[in-house]
């Protein structure tokens, strides 16, 4: 499902904050990658998102190649993805229920099916009461819980989290 061939990433001369890895994750595979602050966590999941191109080495992704992977291509690339944000990037002036619905509208899911998936995802992490509150209203931890729901609402072949536990 994902594969790293000797993934390096540099930010600039001799500041390297992935260094010649490898890695392989099969399907159904929970993988916790762990490491001090600055130690290239948070970029990893940029080089699996494609926000960032890696400097060198080979990063497959559900078969694709991602450095070979056209710039057009990469939305629907990130549709196989859920991500749980390390600052969230909830939308302040949406409500938890609309939050979550904007992952679907991106998509072009049909309103029905949004109302029905919606309150589904929101009860299985325990904010169903809290679907009508504001970003700002809610505690970190359920903060982050709506950004969980929001990654998981598609059904993604892949969940990526920064910082899963921080909350």
């Amino acid at each position: 499902m994902i594969d790293l061939i000797d993934v390096s990433k540099s930010y600039g001369p001799g500041l390297p904050a992935v260094n010649h890895a490898n890695l392989h994750i099969d399907k159904g595979e929970f993988v916790f990658v762990v490491g001090n602050s600055g130690s290239g966590k948070t970029t990893l999941i940029k080089l699996l998102m494609k926000e960032l191109d890696s400097t060198s080495g080979q990063t497959i992704v559900s078969g694709e190649r991602l450095e070979k992977m056209k710039h057009r291509r990469v939305a629907k690339y990130r549709r196989k993805l859920g991500v749980v944000f390390q600052d969230f990037r909830l939308l302040k002036d949406r409500n938890v229920y609309e939050n979550v619905a904007f992952a679907q509208r991106v998509v072009n899911r049909p309103t029905r099916v949004i109302r029905k998936r919606v309150p589904e995802v929101l009860q299985e992490v325990g904010l169903a009461g809290k679907y009508k509150s504001f970003p700002d209203e809610l505690s970190g931890g359920e903060q982050q819980r709506v950004a969980l729901a929001r990654a998981l609402v598609n059904r993604p072949d892949i969940l990526l989290a920064d910082e899963p536990t921080g909350n």
